[in-house]
């Protein structure tokens, strides 16, 4: 048995012939001409960086020990000439290869990161890491990206390959109760709007457009009203702050848990506000066509691009914040600690790089949800022409 392996882990075995791209990383690598700044940042963040000559052959590694050296990186503008000598040529690691030999690789240095190369020779983006080799080995690794969803049955976790808390049931579950949502929601805002028109029968005179931002209005606050009102919205905000936890490398305690945000970046809230915007967009230039000079519409596209790429997420977050999640319960974090555990173990017992992207449409679960919202909506819209003809 090897040092490596006596130090890691005594029995590695149930990991050969893992890709060796279970124990990869992204590393943005730096090009020979870069400046002081990129270098240390890079660095500090890295300690060892990939560096390439041109857009993609890799030349080799520089390390913190070697910026600290060199006089001549302390540069505010080094040369090509003064970062090159201190690049050391290490052989890279293959996409095909696998754990056995990253760990040999390693056992020949005391080096952080490995750089892989494609077929091609040409750096991938990405460089095995000894921390989440000593993960693997430890079975501590953990998914580089887990997603989830609130479902009625429970929180639902997946790495994109393993499904885990409330599974596929949660999901059909979701995809009905969505189904049931659309005709409530639509029953409940044309009920609303009517009476809006009552009370305020000007807006009878208003144009199409504004009309149906009123209607949009009233839609949305209502959709906001009833996710912040139900219990799925305690689901919610656990899903997140369980996947915030994982992603920090907390341990899955309620108390650990509980300091985690409510909000996540990746959360649908977030992409569905951006669609908002889209769409909003789109209907202004719908009824605003005719009205509008090229030089009118280019100007106001221009400002509706911006507001969009600088507000859309801190937006998101926002409506995370204050209306589609709020503090769960014990029993709520509690599904989402389970589902974490499960999802972890699962993980660990089969790690995997990177799923393909089937794999990882299947298991975010928008097939099930997909399938069951539309049998439900059509199925609950036959019922109701039913009783409308009887």
């Amino acid at each position: 048995m090897s040092l490596l392996e006596s130090e890691l882990k005594p029995d590695c075995s149930g990991y050969h012939g893992l890709s060796v791209n279970v124990i990869a990383e992204p590393v943005e690598a730096l090009r020979l001409d870069a400046k002081l700044p990129a270098l240390q940042q890079r660095l500090a963040e890295y300690r060892e960086v990939p560096v390439l000559e041109g857009k993609k052959r890799l030349l080799g590694v520089i390390t913190e020990t070697d910026l600290l050296l060199s006089p001549e990186l302390q540069t505010p503008t080094p040369k090509f000439s003064s970062i090159k000598p201190w690049v050391e040529v290490i052989p890279p690691l293959k996409n095909t290869d696998t754990i056995e030999r990253a760990i040999h690789f390693f056992e020949q240095g005391d080096c952080r990161l490995i750089p892989i190369v494609d077929a091609n020779g040409h750096y991938t983006g990405r460089c095995a890491s000894r921390v989440l080799l000593q993960r693997l080995l430890h079975g501590m690794l953990k998914p580089s990206r887990v997603g989830g969803l609130a479902t009625p049955l429970g929180v639902y976790l997946t790495s994109g390959y393993h499904m885990a808390g409330s599974g596929w049931k949660g999901l059909l579950a979701t995809g009905v109760l969505f189904g049931l949502l659309i005709h409530g929601l639509d029953w409940l805002t044309l009920t609303l709007y009517s009476a809006m028109l009552d009370l305020f029968p000007a807006i009878r005179q208003w144009a199409e457009g504004q009309q149906m931002v009123v209607h949009l209005g009233i839609t949305l606050v209502c959709l906001l009203g009833l996710l912040r009102l139900s219990p799925m919205s305690g689901l919610h905000a656990a899903e997140h702050m369980t996947i915030n936890a994982i992603e920090n490398d907390l341990p899955l305690t309620e108390a650990a848990v509980r300091t985690q945000p409510r909000e996540h970046v990746r959360c649908g809230t977030n992409l569905m506000v951006f669609l908002g915007g889209i769409e909003l967009l789109g209907l202004f230039i719908y009824y605003s066509w005719e009205r509008l000079s090229p030089v009118g519409l280019m100007l106001y596209l221009g400002f509706w691009a911006f507001v969009i790429g600088r507000f859309w997420q801190p937006a998101g977050l926002w409506l995370q914040r204050h209306f589609t999640t709020k503090e769960p319960t014990s029993a709520q974090l509690a599904s989402g600690i389970k589902a974490g555990n499960e999802l972890l173990l699962k993980f660990q017992a089969h790690p995997h790089a990177m799923p393909g992207l089937l794999r990882r449409l299947w298991g975010s679960g928008l097939f099930h949800m997909l399938a069951a919202f539309l049998l439900t909506a059509w199925v609950v819209g036959l019922a109701l022409e039913w009783l409308k003809l009887n």
